[in-house]
């Protein structure tokens, strides 16, 4: 999964990417510099590699790339071609003055932050459209994609954002190669100064983010850093002391999971132990897909037990014993923690 970190400037979202990726202000700067792979944590995973004791352990990986915004214009166009190729979102807003970032002079107020971007991205996206849709017009095409793009330009002169936006399988297919970036799923992170409570000091925030539909994430990306600099243990000791309750990774995790409604099956053997992401709602076969598209071709049935059950029973016989572990055919929605074997036949 692949989440764009972006902001206006002063937003602090550079200051939230070196918490995450542990690499402090002024550290050498290589070609990834601008993105940071972390492993999701999941008790599950590890739980299961003890009993299997595999060659390989992996975790679901989430990439944060640090975009940047342009110096005029908020979204340049190298904003806007970097912002096309995440999956996720995560829009940074200011909610924090200290004597390096004065507070603007009509004070702060990240909710209108957060419409102001939101509104940039819907502008760029609604400019995308009416170019292709003047261009259809001269060739005087009309399909299926002509349909859609009215009705992405009708929810665009709104300031509805494509992710809000019901479309039908048809339509997400022929929109899809646009790349709007107001389809992508989003959260809101309140990068908030330290101490008190964010979200009581701006309720806008809060009711701004449920209007949009997305989930806030509220934190002090500067406290963060600092943690980000200590061992494990330290950082442990730190969050208690500080009265935090997850890290500034734990949270957008959580968001960006929450945003983009996936979930976790996971498979196990000794070769490897797993974890796999798909979207809420997928089948067995797209799960399949997931893990190699020759499971998807000759999928036949699948073998599922919950991970909790596997762990309660201790071995997969026992857990056969006891009536657990099922076969599953092609629509059976995988639930988060599920456990999977396919049996497929090419």
């Amino acid at each position: 999964m692949d989440v764009g970190i972006f902001g206006k400037m002063g937003a602090g979202k550079s200051t939230l990417f070196r918490a995450l990726s542990g690499v402090g202000e002024g550290s050498p700067q290589g070609k990834n510099a601008g993105v940071c792979v972390i492993k999701v944590p999941d008790e599950r995973v590890d739980r299961l590699a003890e009993v299997f004791r595999p060659k390989k352990v992996t975790h679901v990986s989430i990439a944060f790339h640090d975009i940047d915004a342009g110096e005029t214009d908020l979204l340049s166009p190298q904003a806007l071609a970097a912002l096309r190729t995440v999956e996720v979102l995560a829009l940074v807003v200011r909610g924090f003055a200290d004597d390096y970032h004065p507070a603007p002079p009509g004070g702060l107020d990240p909710a209108a932050e957060f419409r102001e971007i939101s509104s940039a991205i819907i502008l760029s996206d609604y400019l995308v459209a009416q170019k292709r849709i003047e261009r259809m017009t001269k060739e005087a095409k009309r399909d299926a994609e002509w349909t859609a793009l009215h009705k992405a330009i009708a929810a665009f002169e709104r300031e509805v954002p494509l992710r809000g936006v019901d479309l039908s399988a048809e339509e997400e297919r022929v929109l899809s190669g646009f790349r709007f970036v107001s389809r992508l799923p989003a959260l809101l992170v309140l990068n908030a100064g330290e101490g008190g409570d964010p979200e009581k000091a701006y309720p806008d925030v809060a009711k701004a983010a449920a209007e949009a539909k997305v989930p806030l994430v509220s934190l002090c990306a500067k406290v963060e850093e600092e943690i980000a600099q200590l061992s494990p243990v330290e950082q442990a000791d730190f969050l208690k002391e500080m009265g935090i309750a997850r890290s500034a990774r734990d949270l957008l995790v959580r968001g960006a999971f929450e945003a983009t409604r996936y979930i976790s099956f996971l498979t196990v053997g000794e070769d490897e132990v797993r974890a796999w992401n798909v979207r809420e709602g997928s089948t067995a076969t797209a799960a399949a897909g997931r893990i190699h598209s020759d499971l998807e071709k000759g999928f036949i049935r699948a073998e599922v037990i919950t991970s909790d059950d596997f762990l309660r029973c201790g071995s997969m016989a026992k857990a056969k014993a006891e009536g657990k572990l099922r076969l599953e055919g092609k629509e059976y929605v995988v639930r988060d923690g599920d456990i999977v074997h396919v049996r497929f036949n090419l």
